[in-house]
């Protein structure tokens, strides 16, 4: 390795701590500017050697630090998740997640004189398994890209599997969660989000501290949720919780029939001896598919009688603003399990940090994109490569080492995904005028057990 990597490597893991100090240098009039294909943006920030300003321009190869002189290196690292589809507002929030990291990771480098420097190009996947492949393919033939962060789903992500095995592609999706992905072995590390086995345990659990002996589960054929349905299931089962499961097509322009089953699933409950304080709805949708469902919802005969649990990409400000769905989410005291951030100032820093950059507050789970992003920025650095197979043994290394704005330490087990679990338990209230999720509980992945602190 050489030493000015090395140097840059040390310098960055030194100012990791959530990024909040290196991130002094930058500019609060940082500016971004995202388009599909490819992503620019510009970070001022105190170059290093002379102590004038220095403009990093993350796509213009070449650009060095203010005393880094000749041997300019530029690492390109790419950016896969849904610009389009029911989930295009996680994707455009992890995307600049993702490059706010590297706008961070950029001025770091600029600031010690360090020649080395990042730059990102982004696809849509249009939030299929098959728009993830081409996605990955034309990043890695058109421009060379070794190192994606993304996928975002884990249907998406096994959609891309072989490919990226067979051409030696790091994936790092920092939301795919689906146990079908817990492959050992393979190209995909996954140290974001915590697994499927985590949160259908913490649903179970919550289900039945409230009660329910009667429970309609809508869920999305996708490999993530449809896994977790049948996990949650089995588990309420072995409780003596009687399931109905309803599977639906994602990407729909319509669930009316779906709704129209579930409320006949309630009233058939009720009426079969079940109450409205023992008979719940389960959603285990998101985006434009779940505001669907639950704008349908709220003018049904039954389904606004009884409570609802849902999973944890209902925690979603299309939802919560909707005129229709935020109140009906209310209404039906929506409990749900998400994952759990607690407050640090890691991760007060990458609140702030990004709202400066972007104008806007980001989506739930911004936080594990952008930590995934900083886990791949340090492991190219020491290992001064793109190249996946060498960075296969690197990156657990790092991830093993590093805690960020998720608020949560990482560790990978033997199929590369996070083994630390902690999931909050959410109740939509009305706060003023606004509708938002409030914790009333957590799950603790590793005694498996559920405390409540709320109703």
């Amino acid at each position: 390795m050489a030493s000015t990597t090395l140097a840059a490597a040390l310098l960055v893991i030194g100012l990791v701590v959530g990024a909040g100090i290196g991130y002094a240098a930058v500019s609060a009039t940082t500016s971004s500017k995202t388009v599909t294909s490819t992503v620019v943006s510009t970070v001022t920030g105190t170059g290093g050697g002379g102590g004038s300003a220095t403009t990093v321009t993350q796509t213009v190869t070449g650009t060095g630090g203010g005393g880094g002189g000749g041997g300019n290196q530029t690492y390109t690292i790419g950016i896969v998740f849904p610009l389009t589809s029911s989930l295009a507002a996680f994707g455009k929030s992890f995307v600049n997640g993702v490059n706010l990291a590297v706008q961070q990771f950029n001025a770091n480098l600029s600031a010690s004189g360090s020649p080395i420097r990042f730059k990102t190009v982004v696809a849509d996947d249009q939030g299929t398994p098959a728009g993830a492949l081409q996605a990955v393919q034309t990043l890695h033939t058109t421009d060379g890209v070794n190192v994606i962060i993304g996928p975002l789903t884990t249907a998406e992500v096994l959609g891309v599997r072989d490919y990226a095995d067979t051409n030696h592609i790091l994936l790092l999706p920092p939301a795919s969660s689906g146990t079908a992905a817990a492959i050992p072995n393979d190209y995909i590390l996954r140290p974001g989000q915590p697994g499927d086995a985590f949160e259908g345990s913490a649903l179970a659990q919550t289900i039945n501290h409230f009660g329910m002996k009667n429970v309609v589960y809508i869920y999305s054929s996708d490999t993530s949720e449809a896994g977790t349905f049948n996990l949650t299931q089995s588990l309420l089962q072995a409780d003596g919780v009687k399931v109905t499961g309803i599977e639906v097509q994602p990407l729909q322009s319509d669930y009316s029939s779906a709704v129209s089953t579930a409320d006949l699933d309630v009233g058939n409950a009720l009426s079969g001896g079940g109450t409205t304080a023992n008979t719940a709805v389960v959603l285990g949708e998101h985006g434009t598919d779940a505001e669907n469902i639950l704008s349908h919802a709220s003018t049904s005969q039954n389904l606004g009688k009884v409570r609802w649990f849902g999973i944890e990409a209902l925690n979603d400000q299309l939802l919560l603003n909707d005129s229709t769905v935020g109140p009906f989410m209310n209404k039906v005291n929506l409990t749900i399990t998400t994952l759990y951030t607690p407050g640090s100032p890691q991760g007060q820093a990458f609140l702030s940090n990004y709202q400066a950059v972007y104008g806007a507050p980001p989506e739930p789970f911004t936080n594990y994109a952008y930590d995934v992003a900083w886990i791949a920025l340090l492991s190219i650095a020491a290992a001064g490569t793109t190249n996946g197979q060498a960075l296969l043994s690197i990156v657990p290394v790092v991830a093993n080492h590093y805690f960020g704005s998720s608020g949560t330490p990482t560790y990978l087990d033997k199929n590369g995904d996070q083994s630390i679990g902690f999931f909050a338990i959410d109740l939509c209230v009305k706060n003023a005028t606004q509708f938002q999720f409030n914790q009333i509980g957590l799950y603790d992945g590793s005694s498996n057990t559920v405390s409540f602190s709320g109703p």
